[in-house]
């Protein structure tokens, strides 16, 4: 018998607390208060793995190629401090226990664009709003219904949609997927590059939840790599032996990235999700490299608490909409966008 079996009477608990927390909101007993200007949530049902920062790095550059001025509004997990922190790159002088790693990566990826790390949405959205924002990206926020939304996306890794199809301690879900139903469109990543729709075996039961919820596709592709010697194309891993490190919701799909540049992943080691890397952690990494004789890749989030470490190779991805551009997305709210 599987230990995780001997979990799964604790999943209904989970899941009525779920329940009662959000029918509380939709029955007004608590209130979702807004912040001055839009919100679009990007969020799942899931506990990480479905690319929320490329998303969100994603809809931020196009908004800005639509004239706005978004900002980014994100808890900054495990961060130190609860006060309000905005960061605007491109030099960024806070820390990792400062901002947390997401953020750190938003900001180096968006520079110029006001990161607003606090675990008060509402707070953070107002001060965007003060910053002179007139749109916020609200990262990691399907769950987080203080705070209005205008736009409420929803993201499925098109290799693990479900989580196991279990609540925790069992499962990786943070809810029922009924809960789809109260999202403004689905959006599944992670699509095979190779097509030219989402899987339809998805779709399809998204559709028996709700069948008027709007369902898009994008691919998560590898942009660029940062080597010792600065940028270069993901070609350059093409035969090369890597080690690969990771702290991710789902970590295998950073291994199946890695591989379709064709190169040859003889290691890994998996980190939890958010993984806080000590001496012993780099130490242990740089000699099992070694070992391999593979230079060690990483993901953007990771790097900033992996930096500087001793022949880091670093990928840069980015989601791309299936259908080339995100104007029907854009067409469920034009009143904002």
């Amino acid at each position: 018998m599987r230990w995780s079996h001997l979990l799964t009477p604790l999943s209904p608990v989970y899941g009525a607390i779920v329940r009662i927390r959000v029918a509380a909101f939709r029955r007004g007993l608590l209130k979702s208060d807004r912040c001055g200007i839009p919100v679009v949530s990007v969020g799942n049902v899931t506990f990480g793995g479905t690319g929320k920062t490329p998303m969100v790095i994603a809809l931020v550059k196009d908004l800005i190629s639509r004239g706005h001025r978004p900002a980014v509004l994100t808890r900054g997990y495990g961060r130190t401090s609860s006060e309000p922190l905005v960061l605007t790159g491109p030099e960024i002088r806070a820390s990792v226990t400062e901002a947390g790693d997401e953020p750190l990566e938003l900001a180096q990826r968006l520079p110029g664009v006001p990161i607003v790390v606090d675990a008060d949405r509402i707070r953070g959205g107002r001060l965007a709003a003060e910053l002179g924002a007139d749109i916020a990206i609200l990262d990691d926020g399907f769950q987080h219904l203080r705070l209005h939304r205008d736009l409420d996306l929803v993201l499925l890794d098109a290799g693990d949609p479900w989580g196991g199809d279990h609540l925790p301690p069992r499962g990786r879900l943070r809810e029922p997927v009924e809960a789809l139903g109260r999202a403004s469109a689905v959006i599944i990543t992670k699509v095979d590059p190779a097509a030219d729709q989402p899987p339809q075996e998805i779709v399809r039961r998204i559709s028996a939840i709700r069948p008027d919820l709007p369902v898009f596709g994008a691919r998560l592709v590898l942009r660029r790599v940062r080597t010792e010697d600065g940028w270069v194309d993901p070609t350059e891993l093409r035969g090369r032996r890597v080690f690969a490190v990771a702290g991710l919701g789902r970590p295998e799909g950073f291994r199946t990235l890695l591989e379709s540049t064709g190169a040859e992943v003889v290691g890994h080691r998996w980190f939890a999700d958010h993984h806080p890397y000590g001496p012993e952690d780099r130490a242990w990494i740089v000699r099992e490299a070694r070992k391999y004789g593979a230079v060690v890749v990483t993901t953007g989030k990771d790097a900033v608490k992996l930096d500087p470490l001793e022949g880091l190779w670093v990928v840069e991805t980015a989601m791309q909409p299936v259908e080339g551009q995100w104007d029907r997305l854009w067409s469920l709210t034009p009143e904002i966008v």
